[in-house]
């Protein structure tokens, strides 16, 4: 294998055998959490390296150096929290601290060229075996119905079940009047859905009936006829020094690192909706004191 010399007489290693090198390196699978204060203010970043089975092998919290006291203490509290509701594995996982400067140096790394595409990935066949397997089915099954059932010349009338939110039709048939502006509707008994997520690390715990306001720092929060960021329709806002009461809820979903609570909350003005505790980041409800 060939060497090449620079011009000084030193001896470096040729380029087939920096690849050759390279090659034997495996990345290890990790993930990646950022950890903030109650304002939203970054403490610290949690990287979790997992092995080939993705079970967690060991966690490193890389603080920077300033971060000290009490929020040094929220730091590695909410790092243990989410390494022990997110993570399974036998015996205990090492949490390694390690403090950094705030200084950086930023260098251009050139990137090969993607490969050319290689045909149709291995996935898609049985996805496309499946949707047309679907479809045929399904129009035997319609032209089946449709033969031995005689649907096509009959004149019973067919009934289409929707619901009120969808139809403006009450269960029991009569038509409401159609609301000028979005009003959330009142559930049905109690709801209490965690849809198999963890528990959340920056949502606080409340019970119904509470009273609650929007953490030091909120400036406001959207009041929604559904539970989800982009669900339903926005019908108002919780905005400081507002208070609500908790008569509905919670509703767990998926955010962008944490699940997210929803409560449905009744306003000192009197509007019910549905509105988040929390964010993937900080705290947005707590209880009033």
């Amino acid at each position: 294998m060939s060497e090449e010399s620079t011009a000084e007489g030193s001896v470096t290693l040729s380029q087939s055998r920096r690849s050759s090198a390279h090659s034997d390196l495996q990345a290890i699978q990790g993930n990646y959490f950022n950890i903030t204060d109650s304002n939203g203010s970054p403490l610290a970043g949690l990287m979790v390296l997992l092995d080939r089975k993705g079970r967690p092998v060991r966690a490193e919290l890389h603080l920077h150096e300033s971060t000290t006291g009490t929020l040094y203490d929220q730091a590695v509290r909410q790092a243990q929290l989410l390494t022990t509701e997110r993570y399974f594995g036998p015996g205990q996982m090492p949490l390694i601290v390690m403090f950094a400067r705030l200084a950086q140096d930023r260098i251009s790394v050139p990137l090969q060229p993607p490969p050319p595409p290689s045909g149709l990935p291995g996935w898609l066949r049985p996805v496309a075996i499946g949707l047309v397997a679907l479809l045929v089915f399904g129009g035997l099954g319609w032209y089946l119905n449709d033969l031995l059932g005689g649907s096509s010349g009959s004149n019973t009338p067919q009934t289409a079940i929707q619901t009120p939110s969808q139809s403006g039709v009450s269960d029991a048939g009569a038509v409401q009047p159609v609301a000028a502006q979005p009003v959330a509707e009142q559930p049905q008994g109690r709801i209490f859905e965690t849809n198999g997520l963890p528990i959340s690390v920056n949502a606080v715990p409340m019970e119904l009936g509470q009273r609650v306001q929007l953490r030091e720092g909120i400036q406001g929060i959207t009041l929604r006829t559904l539970a989800g960021a982009t669900a339903g329709e926005i019908i108002g806002y919780l905005e400081p020094p507002m208070q609500a009461t908790l008569i509905n809820g919670p509703i767990w979903l998926q955010g962008n690192s944490d699940t997210i609570v929803w409560w449905f909350v009744r306003t000192d003005d009197g509007v019910e909706a549905w509105t988040p505790a929390n964010t993937s980041e900080f705290t947005l409800l707590e209880p009033v004191p």
